[in-house]
């Protein structure tokens, strides 16, 4: 009995096949006929000097109170201290100790009582029931944001069409314009063109003119994106910025929308027993997850910019809870530590945007380089070079240890012989209830960067000081202070108040004052927004004044849906103002239709608009409304008329020929594309009704979803002697599917093609037979009697 309980527990036990083989030849050599029923046999011990004798005991060990499906062999020195091999401690989780170990026929062991392990030794029933400290499990690590790399669908040749056409009659003239973009893609980019067209022609302008001509390229898997033609210069927030055609290459974050770039929290805690952790973020649920026992710590906490408070709730199998707290502070302006991002751009800078398609002047070249070098700290460089005009400069940004970030910048310029500089220093401290902030730039008379124009420099000084004052019950209160200080211009000096309080049900309530220090004038604003209890729709009511001049309106609004449907506007001038407008929108499937009229000081003036789209994908062109982000064709070949979702939103209906286009996926993330099924016949076989796709920026990708029309038949199989199938047969498509006979030799089969070779068994035998499905719209068929030919053996 006891060789076979030997056996059993070395069969469950997860210890390397050499060791069990060693105990097993252990064991069996110590058994005698007459076996101590005690359990006991004295072993020498090795590795150790001084240990003397030992006793060996399979025991079915508990851990803190929790069974675990294996048993253990077990050293016992002097009655009751215990040794336990050093595998087993690893299973259970609990780290090794520094010590040095028994040897004990090639397997290391270890002492419980050092550790501060205690331990319950219960010989009649064999068992050993552990009580282990948190602190001496091994850690457990789970990630906070579970940032997994999304598959991207790749983007297949294509293109797309825009158009923004209107209309406007005023004082008895009619003008039209349209804003139109082409666009095409494949699996080396995007590229797109806009151009404005007028007629006539206004203000002696082109009646064509290019905006903008580009091509992109992003690599998602290295954060990089280049640009090749028209684009705006990337850099620092003092280091301005122009309109340029040429190369831009750089870092671009937003191709892993994922990727969080601040500082992020970590949060650690400890459980004696397996547990659940709930992260609340500001009292809202962020993550929850189960932990073993054991330290445990929670990387890359979701967290929101500004001041805030982490919680996290720690409730174990006994229902027990403990709580941790931890505030953090945390600020865009901020990169993680290692994380670096830059810039490169070659061209020459923009003239007469909007005005001249082909205008450029001067060559340029800039360069920005960001990097985190701690959670704390972040630097930036920037460089520019223009024909006769040079700029650098270096900033940063620290994490102060009372909350708030400070940043600071200093730049130098070159420019026509003449030099100049800028000094920027801030500090923002944003939080609930209260947020500050204080910013100062000092800039000389001579210093030029990208975007100034020779003869404007910027103020001498520069000053903005704000807060504000939230409170759920109280609602927000915020105040700024303005200044600029020039020497050729007269200072502006503003002081604005604002409140804004929610309540409820019965809408949201504005109030504004807006103080001019130079001339002691002082505007007054409040607004009032009122929802009617229809989707979509509210009322508001709006009054200002100034001076002499008191204004006001009154406004009724009931915005379009995501799908079809009619919006509208009516709004009405109060004391001084006489401006009445009216507007009413129309969305379907493909297009957006707005018509407006307004009435002013007896003007009259009206307008219609038509905006839409269309796309050329998969050799097939498809009307859409206005494609401003990546889209997707969705093709159920044969299916008319299905409502399609995305992300539990209808956007489209299939055509006639069982495709639909949908619009507005966001490019690099999860989108969810569904169908309906009530709207699929009966006769359909669906394996699928939802499908993710994760496009790239501005491309088109086909979603073929897996629906198909089922035949189903109803039909009897007899044998060449007249005879039925016998019923228990099998029917065996070629797909190897298999459907039963019934009685009479009566078959059911489904998935059916318009010819279809089938094969009967039964009872050792079998026959093959061709089955011809009628092309008829019936989704059930009974088709009569068949003849299985061919009966072997």
């Amino acid at each position: 009995m006891l060789l076979m309980s030997s056996q059993a527990h070395a069969d469950t036990t997860p210890a390397p096949a050499a060791r069990l083989a060693d105990w097993y030849t252990r064991l069996v050599a110590q058994l005698s006929p007459e076996p101590d029923w005690a359990g006991a046999s004295g072993v020498a011990a090795s590795g150790i000097p001084g240990i003397g004798t030992l006793e060996e005991l399979w025991l079915e060990a508990t851990v803190n109170d929790q069974r675990r499906p294996t048993t253990a062999l077990v050293l016992i020195h002097d009655g009751h201290a215990v040794w336990v091999a050093a595998s087993d401690l690893e299973q259970w989780r609990i780290s090794l100790p520094a010590s040095e170990p028994l040897d004990h026929y090639g397997e290391p062991f270890y002492p419980l009582e050092p550790l501060g392990i205690s331990s319950e030794l219960d010989r009649r029933r064999s068992t050993l029931d552990l009580k282990v400290p948190a602190a001496l499990f091994a850690d457990t690590h789970l990630g906070g944001l579970g940032r997994e790399r999304v598959a991207l669908t790749p983007s297949s040749p294509g293109a797309f069409f825009n158009y923004d056409l209107s209309s406007t009659n005023s004082r008895g003239e009619t003008r039209h314009s349209g804003l139109l973009e082409q666009g095409v893609f494949n699996g080396w980019g995007s590229g797109v063109n806009r151009l404005v067209v007028r007629a006539p022609p206004a203000d002696d302008l082109p009646s064509i003119v290019r905006l903008d001509t580009q091509w992109r390229r992003d690599n998602p898997d290295n954060m990089r994106t280049l640009r090749l033609g028209d684009t705006t210069t990337l850099g620092t927030a003092w280091s301005g910025g122009v309109r340029f055609g040429g190369l831009q290459w750089g870092s671009n974050f937003t191709t892993r929308p994922q990727m969080v770039t601040l500082p992020l929290q970590s949060m650690a805690g400890e459980a004696a027993l397996p547990s659940t952790v709930d992260l609340y973020v500001n009292d809202a649920l962020r993550l929850r997850r189960d932990v073993p026992p054991g330290p445990f710590i929670i990387d890359e906490i979701p967290m929101i910019t500004g001041q805030g408070q982490a919680r996290l709730v720690v409730r174990d199998v006994l229902g027990r809870e403990q709580l941790i707290t931890q505030s953090f502070y945390t600020s865009a302006r901020l990169l993680q530590p290692g994380l670096r991002s830059y810039s490169v751009e070659l061209g020459t800078v923009r003239q007469d945007y909007g005005r001249e398609s082909n205008a450029y002047g001067r060559a340029l070249g800039t360069a920005t380089y960001r990097a985190g070098v701690t959670h704390w700290l972040t630097t930036e460089l920037h460089a520019q070079v223009l024909q006769d005009q040079q700029m650098a400069g270096l900033g940063g940004s620290w994490l102060l240890p009372f909350g708030g970030v400070m940043h600071a910048a200093y730049a130098a310029s070159e420019a026509d012989g003449r030099q100049g500089d800028l000094t920027t220093l801030g500090l923002q401290r944003q939080g609930w209830p209260l947020s500050v902030g204080v910013e100062s730039q000092f800039a000389s008379e001579d210093f030029m960067r990208l975007g100034m124009q020779q003869g404007r420099p910027l103020p001498r000084h520069q000053q903005s000081v704000f807060s504000s004052l939230s409170s759920a019950q109280l609602g927000s209160l915020s105040l700024s202070y303005t200044a600029q200080r020039f020497d050729s211009r007269d200072d502006i000096e503003i002081i604005n108040l604002g409140y804004s309080k929610s309540l409820g049900s019965f809408g949201h309530l504005t109030l504004a004052a807006l103080h001019f220090m130079a001339n002691g004038e002082t505007a007054l604003r409040a607004g009032l927004s009122i929802p009617l209890g229809m989707p979509r729709t509210r009322a508001s009511l709006s009054f200002s004044e100034r001076g002499e001049n008191r204004q006001g309106s009154m406004q009724i609004q009931r915005s379009l849906p995501v799908g079809r449907g009619v919006g509208y506007r009516v709004s009405a001038g109060l004391g001084d103002d006489d401006h009445h407008q009216a507007s009413l929108g129309l969305q379907s499937d493909y297009q957006t239709y707005l018509l407006e009229a307004s009435q002013r000081h007896g003007h009259t003036a009206s307008r219609a608009n038509v905006r839409g789209g269309a796309a050329w994908l998969g050799g097939n062109l498809f009307a859409s409304r206005h494609i401003d982000r990546s889209f997707a064709v969705v093709q159920l070949p044969g299916f008319a008329d299905v409502q399609v979702y995305a992300d539990n939103q209808p956007v489209a209906r299939t055509n006639r020929h069982g495709n639909a286009l949908v619009p507005r996926l966001r490019a690099y993330e999860h989108n969810r594309i569904g169908i309906e099924q009530a709207d699929l016949p009966l006769g359909a076989k669906v394996d699928s009704l939802e499908m993710q796709v994760a496009p790239y920026y501005r491309s088109g990708v086909a979603l073929r979803f897996p629906v198909t029309h089922s035949r189903d038949a109803l039909f009897r199989i007899l044998l060449e002697s007249g005879e039925p199938l016998p019923a228990g047969a099998v029917v065996e498509n070629a797909r190897g599917e298999h459907f039963a006979v019934g009685l009479r030799g009566e078959a059911f089969v489904t998935d059916l093609a318009s010819t279809n070779r089938l094969r009967a068994r039964w009872r050792g035998q079998a026959c093959d037979f061709t089955l011809q499905v009628p092309e008829v719209e019936d989704v059930f068929l009974e088709l009569g009697d068949v003849t299985c030919h061919g009966v072997t053996p």
